[in-house]
C-alpha cells in the first residue's frame, strides 16, 4: 500500500494531532507500506519523516480563496504531477481542513480519499471542507464522540470508523526515578521554590483559552490553603491564542497569589520528565476534546489524571479512572478530584501499574496502527 499523506506542519509544538500522525506513518511503514509527504511549512518533525519517507515534497496552498484561485490550481496541478501513484495509492489526510484539497489530488490520481478527524466539526462547516469530505471513501475518528459530532454534522455513519489514538508505552520508561529530587531537578527550569517532597501538580498542552489553565490555577489557588507548598508545572504554548495569553496566566498566578507555586516551563520536548517529576496530571479542557493524548501520556508514566467531562475524554478515563473525571470549568470540583487524587501513593501503591495496564490494554500503538490500516485496505477495496 502507499499512501500521500498531507501534513500541514509537521512540529511537535503544535500538539497531539500532529504526534499522532507521525506515530502512525511510522508504523505503517514499519508494516511495509510506502509513505509519501506531502507538507505545507517545515517543522522540527520533518527530519523524522526523512528517515523513513519514500520522498517529501512541500505544497504552495492546500486552501482555495477567492483571491488565490491560480496559485491553489497551480499547487494541486503540481502536486499530481510530482507524485508518482501505484495500484494501492491513496491519499490520506489528518485533518478536515486540508480535505478539499486532499480530495482533488486523488481525483486528478484517480485514487481513494481517506480523512483523520482529530477535531469535532467546527459551528459553521466550509463548503470546501464539506465537500472534501463528501468525497472521501472513508472517515477515521478518534472517539465515539467525535464520531457521533460529525454524522449529527451530516456525514453518513456508513463511512466512520473509530479508531483511538495509541502510545508506544515503553517510550514512557525514563532511567530517572518518579517523584524524586532527581526527576524534578530535570524539568526545565529546574523546581527551586518548593520542598522536594513537596506535592507536584503538571499540565501539558497548549496555552489556549479553550484547555481551562485558567479553572486549573484557580483550583491550585483552593488547594494552597491546605498544601501551601505544592507545585504546578505548566509545560507548553500558546497556539491560538498569542503570546500575550501566556502573561494573562501568569498575571492570573499573581493575582491568585500562587505565582511562587506555578512553573511556567514553555514547550517541553520530552514531557515524560515532568510526567515522572509529577503526582498527578490534570487536562481541564473546557472544549469538547476529541481525545486527550496527554492522558495517555501520563499514564504510560504511571501517573493518574484528573480531567473534564467532555468531549471524548470519558471514553479514556473509563471504568475505575472514571473517578478522576471533574466538571469543566468548576475549579471547586477540580480542586476536589485533585485533592482526592494526589496521596495515591501512601493509599494504593499499585495504582501505578493499574494506569500503565489500562494505556497498554486499551490504547497500545499497534492497535492504533492495525486499526488505521484496515480502514486504508478498506478505501482500497481490499
Amino acid at each position: 500500500m502507499h499512501l500521500i499523506v498531507l501534513e500541514n506542519e509537521p512540529s511537535s509544538y503544535r500538539g497531539g494531532q500532529e504526534l499522532s500522525l507521525i506515530d502512525i506513518c511510522q508504523g505503517l511503514h514499519r508494516r511495509g507500506h510506502r509513505i509519501s509527504l506531502l507538507y505545507k511549512k517545515s517543522g522540527d518533525l520533518l527530519q523524522h519523516y526523512q528517515s523513513f519517507c519514500s520522498d517529501i515534497t512541500c505544497v504552495d496552498e492546500y486552501k482555495l480563496k477567492a483571491k488565490n484561485l491560480l496559485r491553489f490550481v497551480s499547487s494541486l496541478h503540481q502536486t499530481a504531477q510530482a507524485i508518482t501513484t501505484e495500484s494501492q495509492s491513496l491519499v490520506y489526510c489528518n485533518q478536515y481542513q486540508e480535505s478539499f484539497f486532499g480530495y482533488g489530488l486523488a481525483c486528478l490520481k484517480a485514487i481513494p480519499f481517506v480523512c483523520h478527524l482529530r477535531l469535532p466539526p467546527p459551528t459553521t462547516l466550509g463548503i470546501q471542507s464539506r465537500l472534501g469530505l463528501w468525497g472521501a471513501k472513508q472517515l477515521i475518528a478518534i472517539s465515539q464522540q467525535t464520531q457521533q459530532d460529525w454524522i449529527a454534522a451530516g456525514f453518513s455513519h456508513q463511512k466512520f470508523n473509530t479508531v483511538y489514538n495509541g502510545i508506544d508505552l515503553e517510550k514512557s520508561q525514563e532511567k530517572i526515578q518518579p517523584h524524586t529530587t532527581s526527576a524534578i531537578a530535570q524539568t526545565q527550569p529546574p523546581i527551586l521554590t518548593s520542598p522536594m517532597t513537596a506535592p507536584v501538580i503538571a499540565y501539558v498542552g497548549r496555552l489556549d483559552k479553550v484547555k481551562g489553565v485558567e479553572t486549573l490555577l484557580k483550583a491550585i489557588a483552593l488547594l494552597k490553603l491546605e498544601e501551601p507548598h505544592l507545585h504546578l508545572l505548566i509545560a507548553g504554548k500558546p497556539l491560538i491564542q498569542n503570546a500575550r495569553y501566556q502573561d494573562f496566566l501568569i498575571q492570573l498566578a499573581h493575582q491568585l497569589g500562587i505565582e511562587s507555586n506555578v512553573s511556567f516551563l514553555g514547550h517541553v520536548s520530552s514531557p515524560t520528565k515532568i510526567y515522572h517529576a509529577s503526582h498527578v496530571a490534570v487536562l481541564p479542557s473546557l472544549w469538547p476534546e476529541p481525545f486527550g493524548r496527554t492522558i495517555l501520556e501520563a499514564m504510560a508514566c504511571g501517573v493518574p489524571v484528573v480531567a473534564s467531562q467532555v468531549g471524548g475524554i470519558p471514553e479514556v478515563l473509563s471504568g475505575e479512572f472514571a473517578q478522576g473525571l471533574f466538571q469543566p470549568g468548576n475549579a471547586e470540583d477540580l480542586a476536589a478530584k485533585i485533592r482526592h487524587t494526589l496521596n495515591w501513593q501512601s493509599q494504593d501503591i499499585n495504582l501505578r501499574q493499574r494506569c500503565r495496564d489500562h494505556v497498554g490494554d486499551r490504547f497500545p500503538l499497534t492497535k492504533t496502527v492495525e486499526g488505521v490500516e484496515q480502514v486504508m485496505f478498506k478505501a482500497l477495496g481490499c
